[in-house]
């Protein structure tokens, strides 16, 4: 019997706190530094094949979407930082990697199996998450996640200021 595929579900458990880890060049990269956009957050390690294969998924769909307001960053989870640049310095990932060297993150996020991924709206709320591996390429996916990358850009161009005169504009 094949194991079920993994798919992206609804989030439907709040708010996972914000964090700040150190980047594979040693700078503080904050969740919130992403705010405004849909983000993925993708919780790996280098030893797992499935987030191996993922790594290059994710790749793909950052280029696929460079033009939206999305972002990807990806968390290792409880790994030696030479062993995750060397892995970086052969496979090519145009988003941030941070370093989760002692799973305080993953722990705070409830994560218990790599990969597991959060797809979070604008204002940095998960709506979306999947445990396992996905083929992002998916057409599903991608619809959910341009669905949820539009809902944002509609609401960061409701609140803009040009759009939404305060009423001291509008006197």
């Amino acid at each position: 019997m094949q194991p079920a595929a993994a798919a992206l579900k609804a989030w439907t458990e709040g708010a996972r706190p914000p964090f700040a880890l150190p980047d594979l060049q040693n700078e503080t990269r904050a969740l919130q530094d992403f705010a405004g956009k849909t983000v993925l957050v993708h919780f790996f390690a280098t030893w797992c094949e499935p987030c191996v294969r993922e790594i290059g998924a994710l790749q793909s769909l950052a280029a696929d979407l460079r033009d939206r307001p999305f972002a990807i960053v990806a968390v290792d989870v409880a790994e030696v930082d030479l062993r995750v640049r060397a892995f970086f310095a052969k496979h090519r990932a145009d988003f941030p990697v941070l370093l989760d060297r002692d799973r305080a993150v993953a722990k705070a996020w409830q994560v218990s199996t790599l990969p597991t991924t959060f797809v979070l709206d604008a204002g940095l709320v998960p709506r979306l998450f999947v445990e396992g591996d996905l083929d992002w390429s998916q057409p599903a996916v991608r619809s959910a996640l341009e669905s949820l990358s539009a809902a944002g850009a509609r609401k960061n161009a409701a609140n803009h200021p040009k759009n939404n005169p305060t009423e001291e504009t509008a006197q």
